[in-house]
């Protein structure tokens, strides 16, 4: 059903005063608030909104690989549906059981010629419950109210900006509404700006504060240069999970440009250069689904410092974090031309894991010997607790190991300890 038939099967059906659920419902829209009725309308009148701001990382990752979905085809229809579903596995059955139940408990909203503003899950779910209810279970009796979509049908002069803003007030704005994939709120900031809405009008939509909303867009253009970086641009689900690092990796890059207060222990000059080396490093880590207290330690600002404050603890790590990097990864491309009939979100997926599975010994053990490093920076001025742990470490050292009398790095570094004692016995001497 296209959208001129839409619109006119919800103005037909307007003019039954059987089809009114309940009356005087206010509506926020336009700066004031409306008095609006609340409508049964079947599902078959309906397209889901694409622009959902709860699948909007799914929406935009799958058009950037395969093209504009069409919210009105059934196969793209089917698509939408399982994003919808996916949204949010662990509460689709209690849902579904409430809506048998208890029926729809929480009118939605739809445009004037069908387009779903609020509610797409519960109309996704109740489509469900509906079209497969002998797959699910159900007798047709039980699931025949479920053929009906309860809500507001907005006025005829809705574009798609007030549409927009009406989805983040009635789901992005409500605490209550349950929650969303972290990175569809960035997204959706990205979306009501180019909408023209300023960071104030986005902050009251989302009853956030203007600070919030520019920091998120912030966010999101770090995460956009992360997915560049491996040829991943405009594929926001390579993003899952990972929300974490780059709300700290924000504040790290902008206290390093900045030069401020909480990089004062600094012991080096570091260049515009080096803090874009350490975002390039610190992209990888987060690639390889590094976070907590392990990522921290690589560029944290503040009293405890990290490795990037030591130059000497840096440049090492650096260059020792480049040598461990795969030399032989495919592009994007070239993996689209190998293997052209596979899904590429299965594709890329494979690839990140192919990599990580090839760099996570190397990351792990660099990491941990410069976190150790960087205790021992952060003990200087304890000497007991630094020679505890030296003295710990050579204790546990097998010289049985044949490596031990093959590796020839041991020997000289066997001198490096004897001399460096050595000295600090004579300190002793002479107190």
């Amino acid at each position: 059903m296209d959208a001129a038939t839409r619109k006119a099967q919800l103005k037909e059906l307007r003019k039954n005063q059987e089809n009114q659920v309940m009356t005087g419902i206010p509506l926020r829209y336009k700066g004031s608030t409306r008095t609006e009725i609340v409508w049964r309308i079947p599902l078959d009148f309906l397209i889901y909104n694409k622009h959902n701001g709860r699948i909007g990382s799914d929406v935009l990752s799958y058009e950037k690989q395969n093209g504009e979905l069409n919210a009105e085809l059934d196969s793209d229809r089917e698509t939408i549906e399982k994003f919808l579903y996916e949204s949010k596995v662990d509460r689709n059955e209690t849902t579904m059981d409430s809506l048998l139940k208890l029926g729809q408990q929480r009118y939605g909203i739809v445009t004037a010629d069908g387009t779903i503003v609020d509610g797409n899950r519960r109309a996704m779910l109740l489509n469900r419950l509906y079209h497969k209810h002998t797959e699910l279970g159900y007798s047709y009796s039980q699931v025949e109210k479920c053929k009906y979509f309860l809500a507001i049908i907005l006025p005829d002069d809705a574009v798609e900006k007030d549409i927009q803003q009406l989805e983040t007030i009635y789901q992005m704005g409500e605490d209550d509404k349950l929650d969303y994939n972290p990175i569809e709120k960035y997204l959706k900031c990205k979306e009501l700006k180019r909408l023209g809405f300023s960071e104030q009008n986005i902050a009251e939509f989302m009853s956030k504060k203007p600070s919030q909303i520019i920091e998120w867009l912030d966010i999101l253009k770090l995460m956009e240069e992360y997915l560049q970086e491996y040829g991943y641009d405009g594929i926001y689900t390579r993003l899952e999970k990972t929300e974490g690092p780059f709300v700290d990796l924000k504040n790290y890059l902008d206290s390093y440009e900045k030069r401020g207060a909480n990089v004062r222990n600094v012991d080096w000059s570091y260049s515009d250069l080096d803090i874009s080396n350490l975002k390039v490093v610190s992209f990888d880590y987060i690639r390889a689904r590094y976070e907590g207290k392990e990522f921290r330690d690589i560029a944290k600002t503040g009293k405890e410092g990290s490795i990037f404050f030591f130059k000497d603890l840096w440049e090492e790590f650096f260059r020792l974090h480049n040598e461990s990097l795969p030399d032989n990864e495919e592009s994007v491309d070239e993996l689209r031309e190998r293997f052209p009939s596979e899904e590429l979100s299965l594709l890329l997926k494979r690839r990140d894991s192919d990599w990580i599975e090839q760099v996570k010994g190397k990351f792990k053990g660099n990491l941990n010997r410069f976190t150790r490093r960087l205790e021992d920076k952060r003990d200087a001025n304890k000497p007991a607790d630094l020679i505890e742990r030296a003295l710990s470490a050579l204790q546990s050292v097998d010289c049985e190991q044949d490596s031990f009398r093959e590796d020839p790095r041991i020997e000289e570094m066997i001198k490096k300890i004897s001399k460096i004692t050595w000295d600090m016995k004579k300190i002793l001497e002479r107190k």
